[in-house]
C-alpha cells in the first residue's frame, strides 16, 4: 500500500495541455480519475457505465446530460419524434463542490475556466 500525500496541482504534469486524464487508481471496476481541463474545452458525450461522482477542485465545469440518448426503446421511435423529445440538463459545477450520477446516463462535461475535477467510478 502506498502512504503518500500529494498535491493536486503536481500531478498535472502538463500545464499548457488542454486536457489530461491520470488515473490515480483502479480497482475491481472502481476507478479514481484526475481530470484536467482548460476553458471552452470539452469530453464529448459519452455513456457511463457504472454509478459516478464528480468533485471540483478548482475552476467550473457544466455537466450535460441529454435523456434522449439514454433511450431504449427501439419500437416506440422515442428517439426520433418531437413530442417525445426530453431537454437536456445541465449543471454547472464550482470549486468546492460534489456531483453524483447514476450509471447508463449519457452525459458531457464542458469546461468554463480552467478547472481540475476528480472523477470516481464505482
Amino acid at each position: 500500500m502506498l502512504y503518500k500525500i500529494f498535491e493536486i496541482e503536481d500531478l498535472i504534469s502538463d500545464k499548457d495541455s488542454k486536457r489530461e486524464i491520470i488515473n490515480l487508481m483502479e480497482n475491481n471496476g472502481a476507478h479514481l480519475k484526475l481530470i484536467s481541463l482548460k476553458k471552452h474545452e470539452e469530453i464529448e458525450a459519452h455513456m457511463s457505465h457504472s454509478d459516478a461522482c464528480i468533485y471540483v477542485n478548482d475552476g467550473e465545469i457544466e455537466l450535460t446530460f441529454n435523456p434522449n440518448d439514454n433511450c431504449t426503446c427501439q419500437a416506440c421511435g422515442c428517439e426520433i419524434s418531437n413530442e417525445n423529445k426530453k431537454e437536456d440538463k445541465k449543471y454547472k459545477l464550482k470549486k468546492g463542490q460534489i456531483f453524483f450520477f447514476e450509471k447508463n446516463t449519457t452525459h458531457s462535461v464542458k469546461a468554463l475556466k480552467d478547472s481540475i475535477f476528480l472523477l470516481i467510478k464505482i
